[in-house]
């Protein structure tokens, strides 16, 4: 049963009020609109289907997203619409439409299908990102893409949200993923008087929330009534290092700063060496990966590892908080943030801060590595 009305009404501001139909809700069948309608019309303005998320609070306030592609596939058919956020995350948009025959399991374990053939892609298997402003880094795309943190999105013009109980038990099935599914009804309304004057009126029917767990061993050493129990948490090969083909040599990496910031190589170089030692120093609590792009720390969680400080070719150096708050490192982050100034500006609800590498702020950011190294205890680890 539709929650929302058949009709909208106008009525004038002025005076009394009135109320006179004007658009009547029809169905894509009626107007021989196809799924190729709705997707086209999502790629051109993703908030048909962002808006009602953000709403529901599964999108931040400050998260863009763009149109990335339509119709690419990715091994398990063609994704209608692909999306992407300025924070990383990947949107895999399904349109179904009330009179397609394909039942309510299939249309769920279809959109399923899709994120993981794309969880399974390396980085160099996506498509170039959207040439905006919004568009996010490299490096957070890939993080999301590593931990699969996608937004993925049924769409259509009168769902069932029965099937919203059906993608609940076909999510419990990958519970190292963190993927939010979201059901958007698109509402089709056209005008009395004119019949080609159509509106859109977006309708969340649901969603299901990511709720992310781990598989432990216990082993019970003895056979005492004190014997000591272990909990072991199973780390998956790939959970130990962050997933990826772009990972290269610490020269390739210098060769990158050379050709897009060469006053800053130097710099660079005596950076990343320091960051090297920081983590050699952290008895495994931290690690450094560099790719073609970035020198890269990364923090332990029980969710694998989580990126926290990137020195890029462009130039920067970022300290990025977000990755730790959805591992739930929550203490790290207090004490990476009262370690920040005076290098960083930061507050602890933000999402990352950052700053320029260039020779003059060496000594202002190896006093910040030095300070995180102290309040993370890491000295002599």
């Amino acid at each position: 049963m539709k929650s929302i009305g058949e009709t909208l009404f106008r009525l004038d501001r002025n005076g009394k009020p009135f109320p006179v139909p004007a658009h009547q809700r029809v169905n894509a069948k009626v107007l021989g609109l196809q799924e190729s309608w709705f997707r086209d019309a999502i790629f051109a303005e993703p908030e048909l289907v962002i808006g009602p998320c953000r709403t529901a609070g599964r999108v931040d306030a400050d998260e863009t997203w763009l149109p990335w592609r339509v119709e690419v596939s990715f091994d398990a058919g063609p994704i209608d619409v692909l999306l992407v956020s300025s924070h990383g995350r990947i949107g895999i948009v399904e349109t179904k439409l009330s009179y397609n025959p394909q039942k309510r399991r299939e249309v769920v374990a279809q959109v399923l299908d899709y994120a993981l053939s794309l969880q399974d892609c390396d980085r160099e298997d996506l498509p170039v990102l959207p040439d905006s402003p919004h568009a996010p880094l490299e490096e957070d795309l890939v993080e999301c893409l590593n931990s699969g943190r996608f937004l993925l999105i049924i769409a259509g013009d009168a769902l069932d949200p029965r099937a919203l109980r059906l993608s609940q038990s076909m999510l419990a099935r990958h519970l190292t993923s963190e993927w939010d599914l979201a059901m958007v009804d698109l509402n089709v309304y056209r005008q009395q008087q004119n019949e080609g004057d159509l509106l859109l009126v977006p309708e969340l029917l649901g969603m299901v929330q990511t709720d992310l767990r781990q598989v432990v061993r216990v082993v019970v050493q003895g056979e005492s009534v004190k014997a000591r129990v272990v909990v072991d948490k199973i780390v998956h090969e790939e959970e130990r290092v962050p997933r990826g083909s772009a990972l290269a040599s610490f020269d390739e990496f210098l060769a990158n700063v050379q050709k897009e910031v060469p006053a800053q190589l130097e710099s660079a170089r005596r950076i990343v060496d320091r960051m090297q030692q920081v983590a050699a120093q952290s008895g495994g609590a931290l690690t450094l990966w560099i790719r073609t792009t970035s020198a890269s720390l990364y923090h332990a969680s029980p969710s694998g590892p989580r990126r926290f400080l990137s020195l890029r070719t462009d130039g920067r150096l970022r300290l990025v908080l977000a990755y730790l708050r959805i591992a739930g490192l929550e203490q790290v982050i207090d004490k990476l943030v009262d370690a920040a100034p005076p290098t960083f500006s930061i507050d602890r609800s933000d999402r990352a801060a950052g700053l320029r590498y260039v020779p003059d702020q060496e000594a202002n950011i190896f006093g910040f590595l030095d300070r995180m190294s102290s309040v993370l205890s890491l000295r002599g680890a």
